[in-house]
């Protein structure tokens, strides 16, 4: 991809307003073997509009699980037996991203935290649980912003079903694939919020 494509310079330009909001948002992805409440959370990614991430993997904290889930989260590199053996409980990786989360937003001067996700009631929901279980305040709140709602505004049909990543403008698609590692997915949909906010943003100026 050239330096200055045009998907480059819709990223810059949609980092750009969202670096000036008054809130600090922070995309984030989760994968899991289960829905929050039944099955484990395994691992976290979060990137911010800074360029600084966040990942790690958590132990299984539950027996429970969705069999598709569990396979394919395994598919992709989370195996259930090597997590067991090799992760951190999710009361250390809770406490270690809810101080990331407040580093960065004093970096932004103390301004309130946004979780940011695309289908963001999924990962919420496993996130608001485990800060919950660790005894944690969630610091991002109560209402987490869903990158799909941009493309129902982008759209102006209020056709749910144009939100899906295969019906998203192709000029602010990442060309890298979708490859369900939690950082990485963060890093994706993030460029996808940039996009659209570039794209609206370009819209409101007219």
């Amino acid at each position: 991809m050239e330096k200055n494509s045009r998907k480059e310079q819709l990223w810059d330009a949609g980092r750009e307003i969202v670096a000036a909001a008054p809130q600090t948002y922070i995309d984030i992805d989760v994968e899991a073997d289960g829905i929050a409440g039944y099955g484990s959370m395994l691992s976290i990614g979060a990137q911010s509009v800074n360029g600084e991430s966040y990942y790690s993997e958590i132990r299984p904290a539950s027996e429970e699980f969705i069999t598709s889930n569990r396979r394919f989260c395994e598919a992709h590199g989370l195996e259930r037996e090597r997590l067991l053996d090799e992760a951190r409980p999710f009361t250390e990786v809770m406490g270690e991203f809810y101080e990331w989360t407040r580093e960065n937003v004093g970096r932004a001067m103390g301004t309130k935290a946004v979780f940011t996700a695309f289908n963001a009631g999924f990962d919420w929901a496993h996130t608001d649980l485990y800060f919950a279980r660790a005894g944690l305040k969630n610091p991002y709140g109560v209402a987490p912003f869903d990158i799909k709602s941009l493309m129902v505004a982008y759209d102006r049909t209020w056709d749910w079903s144009k939100s899906v990543k295969s019906r998203l403008p192709q000029e602010i698609v990442p060309d890298e694939e979708f490859t369900h590692h939690a950082l990485e997915d963060a890093q994706y949909q993030q460029k996808l919020h940039f996009g659209l906010a570039a794209l609206l943003g370009a819209r409101h100026d007219q």
